[in-house]
């Protein structure tokens, strides 16, 4: 088992890069507020659903694993969904090295709304191709409650998009790793046959400092579907 090391609070998160000791990666997830962008968060790093809905301004979290005798530092931004703001969005779309867009697969205009994210996305990133993968949440719901099919959002990203495509579930867990391996994967990083150990929360919004206690290490497959 990794030993735990409890983490300040950081002022700027860094860009990928290499030292010495670790990798550090930065990621923004970003969709429409209520299509569960913290939830995936929180069962990623944490194991727990968050069943009470609360608007996210902005909020950051740090998970710690070790990938073949490396350190890798994976910070992540949690953004606001519809009242985002515009010079919050530049500075999180220029200094991110990778993107996670939230839809909800029961709410049409949300997978709109991932739409015209990503091409913001790539209007601000012209000097080089960012890794982005969509998600389609919310996946433990009814067929008959589905606004829109998973062969239609697979294809639409996968193949005009050229973007990775995950549909899970943060209620249930289902599939949820299988998103931060599919953005690992683009930056040729494998996690398919490596334990997740989970680490604790680095700090979030000035108004919740809290750490959570330490969750269990779980061996994750690598099924992105």
């Amino acid at each position: 088992m990794h030993s735990l090391h409890k983490k300040g609070r950081s002022q700027s998160l860094p860009n990928w890069k290499e030292d010495r000791t670790a990798l550090h990666y930065r990621l923004t997830i970003m969709g429409a507020a209520g299509v569960g962008k913290s939830c995936i968060i929180s069962q990623f790093l944490y194991d727990r659903f968050i069943s009470e809905y609360k608007e996210t301004v902005e909020e950051f979290h740090r998970g710690e694993y070790t990938v073949d005798g490396r350190e890798l530092i994976l910070d992540i931004l949690d953004t606001a969904g519809a009242h985002s703001f515009p010079a919050m969005r530049r500075l999180a779309i220029s200094t991110s090295d990778a993107f996670v867009l939230v839809y909800s697969i029961d709410d049409e205009s949300s997978f709109q709304g991932v739409k015209d994210l990503r091409d913001i996305i790539l209007a601000e990133r012209t000097d080089k191709r960012v890794p982005i993968v969509v998600v389609g949440n919310k996946s433990d719901i009814s067929m008959e409650k589905r606004a829109i099919m998973k062969e239609t959002a697979e294809s639409i990203v996968c193949f005009d998009w050229e973007n990775g495509y995950v549909e899970a579930s943060a209620k249930d867990s289902i599939n949820v790793a299988g998103i931060f391996k599919e953005i690992l994967r683009q930056t040729n990083m494998d996690f398919c046959n490596t334990p997740l150990p989970k680490r604790k929360r680095l700090g979030s919004s000035a108004s919740d400092s809290s750490e959570f206690s330490d969750s269990t290490h779980k061996r994750r497959s690598c099924i992105v579907s």
